[in-house]
């Protein structure tokens, strides 16, 4: 169990977690009815390349772990809480190894705050998690422990925000947040944002068309990179030509003042163009096409849910920071997926997201499925990300597939990044990369107490410079997971991946690996 002590340093360390927990005390009903389940697992992995080194050095070994951790819900009319902590610790047969961990965290804690009637809300996120320094290195979410190219990365947001009603013609919010982003890599640097946003939109007096306003400013401070700021204003409007189509219209202008190369534009005016088409509360899709100041911009969203599937489709181009993506939930969610299959059937958002939690943990799913790689850059970015998925849902198995591609050419100056990838690896390497991959998961309801999944993965980096340099990683994993009481279970795993990189072995790489690993684990909750 986690003691008081270890969640008090826990939360020193993490600084502005504190100062967004605190916002809650403002919250009448914060204290009251708090579910908070404390867990601990242990794991014990025999791995035949335990640092995940290249063919000819890879090195076998027995890790034993133990996690303990909690979860905590809160759910009522003043309050929406989910978190969940955890603590891994790892010990190793062979006291000789080096670039691995002993401990590290994981924190995950999202929620909103009604502080005063229908008027004055608070919306808060914090993090703890490991992530990887490039692209091309080595990438296993299974193996934790491995420290080469990997970093913890804290983060947190406190955003407050006021909502007033201009009687039917108009509703209008004020929205501040503060944000910081930090890791132990020197080369990242921590970094912290404040943005102001003002939103105006159409009452319910207008039926047939409506209007948004928004005007947006953010100035980030960066300990390696120049302070930047951000502006921001779009003009909207739409309008029904049935009850089930409407036609999108966006003007507005950008303004980024970070720092390129002499003629390059960082700001310039936008328009975009396009429709919603919704014919049932089970369909829908939305697109546009326009252009911003960097370029032809096209954004799509397109959802179909029957009663056992769920499809999803997405293009959206932005530009953006690697900081940025770290604040941001996954974008491949199957907690997602999942409730918005069961949202015919469990109307309730407090049960459904319960029975969603069951319905993983009983399966072995992961929380989230496989998606490209958010490395470390200091630089503003323009991300161009495609997504695809589709859950299915039978009467004893379930299966999801999610594809993706996401484009990343930076923009601002490769100075930034001069000292995050070392002196092993191009400077160059992350200006420019194309991102693919596809996995698929199939899980199975043996009887009401086991289950079987069997998942696949495949993914594609190539950094678009010169040298061409490649990276293919396949991964491939069995895992049963049995209820042994209410309260307790256990999971038996075995897992294959390999990489392929057309890298020499260095700084933050491997070259070309294989890894076989069998793990075992028992989880109880008290």
């Amino acid at each position: 169990m986690v003691s008081s002590r270890m969640i008090i340093t826990i939360t020193k360390r993490r600084g502005g977690l504190a100062a967004v927990l605190a916002g809650l005390a403002l919250a009448p009903a914060a204290r009251a009815d708090l579910q908070f389940t404390p867990k601990v697992d242990v794991r014990e992995t025999w791995t035949d390349n335990v640092l995940l080194s290249n063919d000819a050095q890879a090195r076998s070994q027995l890790v034993s772990e133990v996690i303990p951790g909690f979860d905590v819900n809160e759910h009522n009319s003043h309050l929406q809480l989910q978190g969940s902590y955890q603590l891994h610790a790892y010990h190793y047969a062979s006291a000789d190894l080096n670039g691995v961990d002993s401990v590290n965290h994981e924190l995950a804690l999202n929620g909103k705050a009604r502080l005063i009637g229908e008027e004055l809300f608070l919306d808060f996120r914090a993090g703890v998690s490991q992530q990887p320094v490039s692209a091309f290195g080595p990438v296993s979410p299974d193996a934790g422990y491995v420290a080469t190219n990997r970093n913890e990365v804290r983060s947190y947001t406190f955003s407050p925000y006021l909502v007033q009603k201009l009687g039917s013609l108009a509703v209008g919010q004020l929205r501040y947040t503060h944000d910081l982003v930090s890791s132990d890599n020197a080369g990242f640097g921590n970094s912290n944002s404040d943005a102001l946003l003002l939103t105006l939109s159409n009452g319910p007096m207008l039926r047939a068309w409506g209007w948004d306003v928004t005007l947006n400013h953010q100035t980030l401070n960066d300990h390696v990179a120049p302070t930047s700021n951000t502006d921001a204003a779009n003009l909207a409007a739409h309008y029904a030509l049935t009850n089930t189509f409407s036609l999108l219209e966006n003007v507005g202008y950008d303004k980024f003042d970070y720092e390129t190369g002499p003629g390059q534009p960082t700001g310039g005016k936008s328009w975009s163009t396009g429709f919603k088409w919704q014919p049932s509360a089970r369909t829908s899709l939305e697109a546009t096409v326009g252009r911003r100041y960097y370029g032809p911009s096209y954004d799509l969203v397109a959802q179909q849910r029957t009663r056992h599937t769920v499809w999803n489709l997405s293009y959206h181009d932005d530009v953006t920071t690697s900081r940025a993506q770290f604040l941001l939930p996954s974008a491949l969610d199957t907690a997602n997926l999942l409730d918005s299959m069961l949202l015919s059937q469990i109307p309730d958002p407090v049960q459904r997201a319960a029975a969603v939690a069951a319905y993983i943990r009983a399966n072995g799913l992961p929380s989230s499925l496989p998606d490209s790689i958010n490395y470390f850059s200091n630089r503003y970015i323009l991300q161009k990300q495609a997504l695809a998925s589709v859950a299915l849902t039978g009467a004893r198995t379930t299966g999801l597939l999610s594809l993706y591609r996401t484009r990343r050419q930076a923009l601002s100056s490769v100075q930034e990044d001069s000292q995050l990838l070392g002196s092993g690896i191009s400077t160059d390497l992350n200006d420019n990369t194309n991102q693919s991959g596809v996995s698929a998961i199939l899980s199975a309801t043996l009887n009401p107490r086991t289950s079987m999944s069997l998942s696949a993965s495949y993914s594609k980096t190539e950094s678009l410079t010169l040298t061409k340099d490649t990276q293919i990683n396949h991964a491939l994993r069995w895992m049963v997971t049995h209820q042994f009481l209410s309260r307790l279970s256990g999971v038996l795993e075995l897992r294959q991946s390999r990489n392929r990189s057309t890298l020499a072995s260095g700084a933050g790489t491997s070259g070309t690996y294989t890894e076989h690993a069998v793990a075992a684990s028992l989880s109880m909750k008290f």
